[in-house]
């Protein structure tokens, strides 16, 4: 009898031991899933901002109505002034690349002289924030993190006008520091001055 209560007490502590483990893996799971869950969702928070943004960068491409204040995005102005807007002709065109030499992007306005490699990696985009335009989390889909975009300008190759192509690129930042998407986007214009226009491709960048 003394034998089998001997037996009794070590095979207790062993299935406490177990369930003990058990219980602390369930526990870690539990915890590695919600981390996994928080993750994901921040990161689709992340996608919905930056999809706000194109909106927006479509927008500011349009400008506002003509009854309203001129804004000088979309004002070319004279030989002194040197702001960056979005041209209607050729000779606009012509003249906002003078203004943005050497720069390419100004405020989010951007006449690349040629296409470049590195505009297709998240990377680059997440070192230009300096000449992007900032949007504010207010006007997106919430978060605390500022959202940027840079839209480039691109003559319309063949077109009987002087119309162009837009690829919007916009940076939105989550919570979590890993929690980062460099959306890109090409929209063209119905014609030069078209409120109307054109998605044509999207696609999220990595490195």
């Amino acid at each position: 009898m003394k034998a089998q209560h001997g037996f009794a007490l070590p095979t207790l502590m062993v299935m406490l031991a177990l369930a003990s483990l058990a219980a602390l893996l369930a526990l870690r799971n539990l915890w590695v899933n919600e981390q996994l869950l928080n993750a994901e969702g921040d990161q689709l928070r992340t996608l919905h901002k930056a999809h706000a943004a194109l909106a927006l960068a479509v927008a500011d491409i349009v400008g506002t109505p003509a009854n309203t204040t001129p804004n000088l995005r979309h004002i070319a102005g004279n030989a002194t002034q040197t702001h960056a807007f979005f041209p209607t002709s050729m000779a606009e065109y012509d003249t906002l690349r003078q203004r943005l030499s050497p720069n390419t992007c100004n405020v989010g306005i951007c006449v690349p002289n040629a296409l470049n490699n590195s505009t297709a990696k998240a990377s680059y985009w997440k070192t230009q924030t300096a000449t992007a335009l900032s949007i504010s989390a207010v006007d997106t889909l919430g978060g605390g993190n500022t959202v940027w975009y840079w839209i480039e300008v691109f003559p319309q190759a063949n077109s009987p006008q002087d119309n162009f192509i837009y690829r919007i690129t916009a940076l939105a930042h989550g919570v979590m520091p890993s929690s980062t998407t460099v959306l890109q986007a090409i929209w063209a214009r119905a014609t030069p001055t078209s409120p109307t226009g054109q998605w044509h491709s999207w696609h999220v960048l990595h490195d």
